[in-house]
């Protein structure tokens, strides 16, 4: 797989590599691509960047870019190329179910200039757990267009294993059951809230190795950001290597 610029922070053969090798990828920067029509229509509230900001905070990356999309081949491709040639890590959220809409996985193609082919390993996966054994008694066989859909990755895409959350129950249990899509540097993820949560945290602690990390105080006043203003102005231009910022609350 190629990486879709050279000027990616880590290629993508550097971290075909590292999965080859059983490594983890080094990663201190990462950004996170939202796809999804219904969240820019307002139809559908996001709570995956909250999820992600969290888990890579906790493992020490960066997020430093959110974008989102809508599901439009075209500009998921460019914004994925765009992504990946400047974070070390990608994150993807949304565009993987079985309808003429979910377009992520060929999007994720056309950046690593490859193509969609069948992967016998994804359909053993969806045929397993949606109707095979271990399924719920009720569930109905999928038909086969469903599971041509859904088995078709990116040439060259790895399928990695995540181990269960300790505690994990419902739908986080579940979603820990179906293996995480990797190409190259950018892993694609599931956007229902629960299942991407699942598997963000998961990415970060198991398939991820982050950079120093990050230490956070905070301090909670009645004083008006007003006043305080000075004061922390003189503080950030004193300390330029510290982070410093204010949050107002309000009563509603």
């Amino acid at each position: 797989i190629a990486s879709p610029a050279a000027a990616g922070k880590v290629s993508a053969a550097a971290a075909e590599a590292a999965a080859e090798a059983g490594e983890l990828l080094a990663a201190k920067t990462a950004a996170l691509l939202v796809v999804g029509d219904e969240i820019l229509s307002g139809a559908t509230a996001d709570v995956n960047i909250q999820a992600a900001a969290a888990a890579l905070r906790a493992g020490a990356v960066a997020l430093r870019r959110v974008t989102v999309v809508g599901d439009d081949l075209a500009e998921i491709e460019a914004e994925l190329r765009l992504l990946a040639a400047t974070h070390d890590l990608v994150i993807t959220s949304g565009g993987v179910g079985p309808t003429c809409d979910d377009v992520t996985l060929k999007a994720v193609a056309a950046a690593f200039g490859t193509q969609l082919a069948p992967s016998d390993a994804m359909r053993g996966a969806i045929r397993e757990r949606l109707s095979g054994e271990g399924s719920p008694s009720d569930a109905r066989p999928l038909a086969d267009e469903v599971v041509d859909k859904m088995s078709l990755l990116p040439a060259g895409a790895r399928l990695r294993d995540l181990p269960p959350a300790p505690g994990a129950r419902g739908e986080a249990s579940g979603a820990v059951q179906w293996p995480l899509l990797q190409v190259g540097h950018v892993f694609v993820l599931p956007g229902v809230p629960a299942f991407f949560a699942a598997k963000v945290n998961g990415l970060v602690a198991h398939l991820v190795s982050g950079g120093a990390p990050v230490l956070k105080r905070s301090a909670s006043l009645s004083t008006p950001e007003v006043e305080l203003a000075p004061l922390i102005n003189r503080l950030a231009a004193t300390h330029p290597a510290v982070k410093l910022g204010s949050y107002p609350s309000f009563p509603p």
